[in-house]
């Protein structure tokens, strides 16, 4: 059983999420929690921002190999969750191409790597959960940042011009994206 009652996991902190997510993660890997207790909390986690944040940078970043390949029942919070995951889930393919770019530059090979995990496993839990009856959601929420890259306006440009994306980096992000469809 876990530490934090499901009322708790909807105030979490994104430092607490955090922390929450990797010990978590461990009880899902030792069995310690049934289906119905995985799918309660992971949905209660995400139905905040700071929860959303925090799981994802944990679950994605971390060493745990649930994150290369989701067991269904993370997939069905997913869906469950899906408006509320669809923006950060984009936005980590993103995020983390651009910044496998800047890590190779600066020749940091380790932390290049960790981008590179990043993306790979982001891209595969979008293409899992655009084959999903949710698949249009997140199909859409990728198409926008997409639409972006092509038109340099909407949301998503403000996002690409705040993080100063040069135009290689814009064009690894576009690949990126174009890849979860293939």
């Amino acid at each position: 059983m876990t530490n934090n009652t499901t009322t708790d996991l909807n105030k979490l902190s994104f430092q607490e999420a955090i922390a929450f997510t990797g010990n978590w993660l461990d009880q899902v890997m030792t069995s310690s929690l049934s289906d119905a207790e995985i799918l309660s909390n992971l949905i209660e986690l995400l139905s905040h921002r700071n929860g959303v944040r925090g799981f994802f940078v944990a679950y994605l970043t971390g060493s745990c190999p649930l994150a290369d390949h989701p067991p269904a029942i993370f997939i069905e919070a997913f869906q469950a969750v899906a408006s509320e995951i669809k923006e950060i889930l984009v936005k980590n393919v993103a995020m983390s191409t651009a910044m496998a770019i800047a890590h190779s530059r600066n020749q940091d090979k380790e932390q290049q790597a960790g981008s590179e995990q990043v993306k790979r496993r982001s891209q595969n839990l979008l293409q899992t959960l655009e084959a999903t009856p949710y698949g249009q959601t997140f199909q859409q929420e990728r198409q926008a940042l997409l639409d972006a890259l092509q038109t340099q306006t909407g949301d998503y440009e403000t996002f690409l011009q705040r993080w100063q994306y040069d135009e290689e980096q814009r064009r690894a992000i576009k690949n990126s994206l174009v890849a979860i469809a293939n």
